[in-house]
Order: C-alpha cells, then structure tokens, then sequence
C-alpha cells in the first residue's frame, strides 16, 4: 500500500503541474493578445496622427505662401568701386546707416506693394548725394535692389572731390556763377 500512495502523490503532483501551467498559459496567452491588440491600435493612431501632422504642416506651407509677404528689415550694401581710392570704412558705415534711415519708411509695408513702385526706389538713389559728419560729399548710384522680407539695396558711392563741393556750395549761396557765361 506505501508503493501505491506515493505514485499516486506524484500522479497528483504531476496533474496539478499540467493543469497549473495551462491556466498559467491560458491566462498569460489572454493578457499577450490584449497587448497585441493595444499595440496594434496604438500603431494604427499613431499612423493616422502622423498623416494629419503632415496634412497640418503643408496646409501651413501654402498658408505662408498665400501671406503677405511684410517687409521687416532694410539692408544697405555698399559694392567697391574701381577708384583711385578705396573708400575708408567710417564712410562706408556712414553712407549704409544713411541709406537704411532712408528706406526705414519702408518697413511693415507689403513687399508686393514695394515692388510695384521699384522705379520710385531707383530715383530716389540714381545719384544721390549725402553729407557725411566730416563733411565729405558722397554720391551714391543705385546697383540692384531686392524686395523680400529683408529689403537689400546695393549701391555704389564715390567721394566727391572738394573743389565740386564748392561750386555747389555757391550755386545754393545764390552767388555768382563760377563758369562765366
């Protein structure tokens, strides 16, 4: 009788195991699809809020586009000019911070706006002359203008000699010509 129990002990031992590690599976192998089933619903949102994150970004692309375009800064760019004499860095400094008070009236206007009266912008610089602290006569002459947020002119400037500088300041004396006539 001790040989039968003690098979019977392990035939029990045995079934409790086999049945034990089925609900152990049956239970994990639930809770493993629900996760399968989370993750792929996650996958799908995910998907989708992408596509609308893309959708959102190219609607705001075109929306920038369709803005106007608002003319926020005024850049003046002085290009060298074949002279006898470079000009000294004060004076360029000078003539880009005059230029820049210049076109200042520009900013917060709409660049279309700007750009449909650009010949305004040359005549205002085809030959412009400027007095600078040190009383220097430079003539500056419009190059190329490009109107975008960031208004840059491009311009040239030559000092003028003082002899000229004088006859100009007779002409607005009211004196006497100084080429006889």
């Amino acid at each position: 009788m001790m040989v039968v129990q003690w098979k019977r002990y392990l035939a029990l031992l045995l079934i409790g195991c086999l049945l034990g590690g089925t609900a152990v599976l049956f239970v994990y192998g639930r809770e493993m699809e629900q996760m399968m089933l989370v993750r792929k619903s996650l996958e799908l949102q995910n998907k989708k809020l992408y596509e609308e994150n893309q959708e959102l970004k190219q609607n705001q692309r075109v929306y920038r586009k369709k803005q106007d375009q608002v003319i926020e800064e005024v850049r003046a760019f002085v290009m060298p000019v074949e002279q006898k004499q470079p000009l000294h860095g004060t004076i360029i400094v000078q003539v880009v911070d005059l230029i820049e008070k210049d076109f200042a009236s520009l900013k917060g206007k709409k660049a279309e706006q700007v750009a449909e009266v650009h010949q305004m912008l040359h005549e205002m610089l085809r030959r412009r002359e400027y007095v600078l602290s040190d009383r220097t006569m430079v003539e500056v002459r419009i190059k190329t203008v490009v109107i975008a947020r960031t208004l840059k002119v491009f311009v040239t400037a030559e000092v003028i000699s003082d002899d000229v500088w004088q006859k100009v300041a007779r002409n607005f004396l009211f004196l006497p010509p100084y080429i006889s006539t």
